[in-house]
């Protein structure tokens, strides 16, 4: 359960960060936008990794560890509603790790704020309500 605390508190630190840079960003600010995208690769990263380490807790079997994987798991367990973001989401992660394109960034970025941030917001909701069931 440590393990999973540890990357719960941060998971919800990032989704934190990741929203002030979603509130400040405009669409134009090119440094903005920029932090947002390494915001939303950090958070990223503590979305998959906590819900690995929840889903153990709960006892659901993971037939491996990619994050496509854990997020389909996550959306079977009703812990995320809309798989098809989430999805869509490891693309854009792994877009923004490999390839730098202005057109991209900002098409990325705008993801990030309409669809990436709501749908974080309520995997850590449907986490706190999960655990709050078994408290």
């Amino acid at each position: 359960m440590k393990n999973f605390e540890f990357k719960y508190s941060n998971l919800k630190k990032t989704y934190e960060k990741l929203e002030e840079a979603c509130n400040l960003y405009d669409g134009k600010d090119a440094l903005i936008r920029d932090s947002l995208i390494q915001r939303f690769e950090l958070n990223y990263e503590f979305c998959y990794k906590t819900l690995q380490e929840y889903m153990k807790y709960m006892g659901v079997f993971l037939d491996d560890t990619f994050p496509r994987a854990i997020f389909k798991k996550a959306y079977a367990n009703n812990l995320i509603s809309r798989e098809d973001v989430w999805i869509r989401l490891i693309q854009d992660r792994n877009m923004t790790s490999h390839i730098y394109n202005e057109k991209l960034a900002d098409e990325i970025a705008n993801r990030v704020v309409t669809e990436y941030l709501p749908a974080i917001k309520e995997l850590i909701k449907n986490i706190d309500e999960s655990i709050d069931k078994f408290d």
